[in-house]
């Protein structure tokens, strides 16, 4: 602590000053004290002399009075002189011993008894013949050590008082600045400790509050998307999901699974709501085991007894096995004695971006009703010709591609804006991952980011985009930052993790404030604990940090005030429409008010429409992302059809695109 250090070297050498000059003061007033009452006793002994001196009269006479006076006076050899000739002299007995003594004093004065007569006073100085013995020696030192100790052991704690006043202000400072996770110090240390325990308690309770929040924060949301019987996405929380997944241009479909349970009637009717329940719920587990292992798959209550699966990437082929998986899972289920064969049919269709949210799910139902009347495996599909040829999958081919754009660094960023109003210059670039298949086609991140997490490549394809992020960070305009999106599977990966420490280390902190790393909710839900570590190192190091995809699902929002997130960006999902749905309205409410005592600010993705905009401001939103801010006058209810969201979206691209290579 530079202050206290300071400060109390100050203190101590003004108080060390001071007993110096009081003690050298008192020497010498004593000892002037001492030689002014020395004078006069040598002043009034001359004067009793003059007074009773007879000229002429013997020594014999003299030492009758005068040897007495004399040792009252403290004079140890007195001589008259009479034209420097000595009439008289008087030595005490002990003044042989003081002939070579230095420490002696001499006083020459004129008598008025007579003519050319002078006295010279020989005596000792003042306090000479105090007793300097060890014990009065031990006791002064004893005293004087006594006094400097004393000294110690307050400008010590005077110390500790001013140190612990600087810490309980450093902790003050931190929370202002929100970097209290930057405090090292122990708290018991700061002072006044009834100021530190307030503000412990205050802390304390805020975190409470804080998580109370978040609690509440995925009530409201599970009240608005959870079917509360069995815990699982209800009828809202699909719709929202599908219509999401067939308005994204970047992605290029999905399959949809409808499964319906029919014997759960039956059970409810022979055995008790209780036990039907029991295997409602125990299906939601097993078809949520194998959702898990699908990237951005879901499940959701679509009816009283029919679950909705939604496969993200899916042609029609894996559509079929993935039914022929969930029929063999629903089988295995403990069902009663009396069912012999449980009545499970599954239906299921294909989708691609742009068709109608009526008419998949109209497909997927009929397709179900096939699957009833037709019997066999339970499982029907409603073909439409999707197959791995259109839909460019194929673990072999997509190696070989990924392999190649690797190789020669053609993986292009596009930034896309954010804004916080249609007439304002962007706030922030988002740079999307952009490369092209054989044909010359433009692939989005959603397109390729699963197969080559599948061909083992993802950690070197975020390998590449980082590098590309961070070498446009110095040329990056004067208040704008940028984001990047990152996988948390290769950040939990030590080498990766190492690598890209060491990367960003090489950039000051100035520059490194500019970038922002994005995390999925699903991965940061999934790997909470792990990612706490290096989550800090790169607030440390200066990055900022955003999860984008919120909303998405059902989870606890505790990451915000734990991983101190500076964004949290809306899944589309809820912001599509979101003037006319009310539900989707509170759980947008429900996200913004956990993020406010953390000061993360909230943007929202895939804004498209300006009575979508006009909402999530009123709400509180920060900032925005989509097709209204590329085109604010066209992006109205009616002019936004299906053609024209790519185009605008790759004219956006287009405009904004950042060079590849480095």
């Amino acid at each position: 602590m530079k202050f206290t250090n300071q400060l109390i070297t100050t203190i101590s050498l003004f108080m060390l000053t001071a007993v110096v000059i009081v003690l050298i003061g008192a020497g010498i007033s004593f000892y002037q004290v001492g030689a002014l009452y020395q004078q006069r006793q040598v002043d009034t002994v001359l004067r009793l002399v003059d007074e009773g001196w007879q000229p002429g009269a013997k020594p014999e006479v003299i030492d009758v009075w005068l040897p007495k006076i004399l040792e009252v006076g403290g004079i140890i050899d007195f001589t008259v002189l009479r034209d420097d000739i000595p009439v008289y002299h008087y030595a005490r007995v002990d003044a042989a011993a003081t002939a070579g003594d230095v420490f002696t004093m001499e006083y020459v004065a004129p008598l008025k008894a007579e003519a050319n007569l002078s006295a010279r006073v020989v005596l000792r100085p003042p306090f000479y013949n105090i007793d300097h013995s060890f014990i009065d020696l031990a006791g002064i030192l004893s005293a004087i050590g006594l006094v400097f100790v004393g000294s110690l052991l307050m400008l010590r704690w005077f110390r500790r008082q001013l140190r612990g006043l600087e810490l309980l202000d450093l902790r003050g400072k931190y929370i202002l600045q929100d970097q209290l996770n930057s405090l090292v110090h122990d708290t018991h240390l700061e002072w006044p400790h009834q100021a530190s325990q307030a503000l412990d308690k205050l802390l304390l309770d805020l975190n409470n509050a804080s998580k109370e929040r978040s609690r509440f924060d995925s009530f409201i949301r599970a009240n608005v998307f959870v079917d509360k019987r069995i815990g699982i996405g209800n009828r809202v929380f699909f719709d929202n999901r599908l219509e999401a997944a067939l308005n994204d241009s970047t992605d290029h479909g999905g399959a949809l699974l409808l499964v319906e349970i029919q014997d759960l009637e039956q059970i409810n009717y022979h055995f008790g709501y209780e036990r039907g329940d029991e295997i409602l719920t125990a299906a939601a587990i097993y078809m949520g085991h194998f959702v898990r292992g699908i990237s951005g798959a879901l499940q959701a209550r679509y009816t009283g007894t029919t679950f909705a699966l939604l496969l993200p990437n899916t042609v029609e082929s894996e559509a079929q096995e993935a039914a022929r998986q969930v029929m063999k899972l629903l089988r295995r289920l403990n069902w009663p004695d009396e069912i012999t064969d449980p009545a499970i049919y599954i239906g299921g269709v294909c989708f691609q971006f742009g068709e109608p949210i009526l008419q998949v799910c109209a497909e997927a139902e009929l397709a179900l009703r096939s699957a009833e009347l037709q019997g066999g495996d339970g499982y029907f599909m409603y073909y439409k010709g999707v197959t791995e040829e259109n839909m460019g999958k194929g673990t072999v081919r997509w190696r070989t591609l990924l392999s190649r754009v690797l190789a020669q660094e053609k993986i292009q960023l596009d930034r896309q804006g954010i804004y916080q109003a249609p007439d304002q210059a962007p706030i922030m670039y988002e740079l999307l991952a952009r490369i092209q298949d054989e044909q010359g086609r433009e692939l989005s991140a959603r397109q390729f980011f699963p197969m080559a997490e599948k061909c083992g490549l993802l950690q070197e394809l975020d390998r590449n985009i980082i590098s590309q992020a961070l070498a446009h960070l110095p040329d990056t305009e004067l208040g704008v930052i940028l984001a990047v999106n990152l996988s948390a599977t290769s950040l939990l990966h030590r080498k990766y993790y190492n690598w890209l420490i060491f990367e960003l280390l090489q950039y000051p902190k100035s520059q490194l404030n500019k970038l922002v790393i994005d995390l999925s909710e699903a991965q940061v839900s999934r790997h909470f604990q792990a990612l706490v570590k290096p989550l800090r190192a790169l607030k440390a190091l200066g990055c900022q940090l955003a999860v984008d995809h919120a909303g998405q699902d059902v989870v606890s929002t505790q990451y915000i005030s734990d991983y101190h997130l500076d964004y949290l960006k809306l899944h589309p999902s809820l912001v599509h429409d979101i003037n006319t749905k009310p539900l989707n309205q509170m759980a947008v409410s429900s996200l913004i008010g956990n993020c406010a005592g953390s000061n993360t600010k909230v943007i929202a993705m895939g804004v498209e429409t300006k009575a979508e905009w006009q909402c999530l401001s009123q709400l509180g939103v920060y900032g925005g992302q989509g097709y209204f801010f590329a085109y604010p006058e066209s992006a109205t209810a009616k002019d936004r059809t299906v053609t024209q969201k790519p185009s605008a979206t790759n004219k956006l691209s287009a405009k904004s695109k950042l060079t590849a290579s480095r």
